[in-house]
């Protein structure tokens, strides 16, 4: 059972984790934003204040990778840096810009996520949000 536990959730992520589904997420939303750039600022809106090492650790990519990311996101009006205390820590929150480009692509996804459940009764969607939220939680848990 492990096994197919981990099969299902790798499918779920190679789903997310597919450029071509960013690409359509990002034309649904009306926005102009390479895909590459979107876990970056999904990150940053969910959890604003984290640094540009954080983002590499969680996205997978390496620093220099995010952080030329990160300029051009700000030089587009994306990003901004939060309060620097150390010169060697770049911190980044959502420009206003980006919060309403954030959630034109929340309201992409929303609509998205609708139509690929609409065979699932809402109790089966309230119980698969259930048992989500506990995976999360167990897996997120040191």
């Amino acid at each position: 059972m492990n096994h197919e536990i981990f099969e299902a959730l790798f499918d779920i992520v190679t789903f997310f984790n597919q450029p071509q589904q960013d690409r359509h997420l990002l034309q649904a939303a009306r926005v102009q934003l390479d895909p590459a750039a979107l876990p970056i600022v999904v990150r940053v809106g969910r959890h604003p204040g984290l640094s540009i090492g954080e983002l590499a650790n969680q996205i997978g990519r390496n620093h220099s990778s995010i952080s030329r990311q990160v300029d051009k996101l700000m030089a587009a009006g994306w990003l901004e840096e939060s309060e620097r205390r150390d010169q060697r820590v770049r911190r980044l929150t959502l420009s206003p810009a980006g919060q309403r480009g954030l959630t034109q692509i929340k309201v992409a996804r929303e609509a998205a996520m609708q139509e690929k459940l609409a065979g699932y009764s809402d109790a089966e969607q309230a119980e698969l949000l259930r048992v989500l939220r506990r995976l999360a939680k167990t897996l997120l848990t040191k």
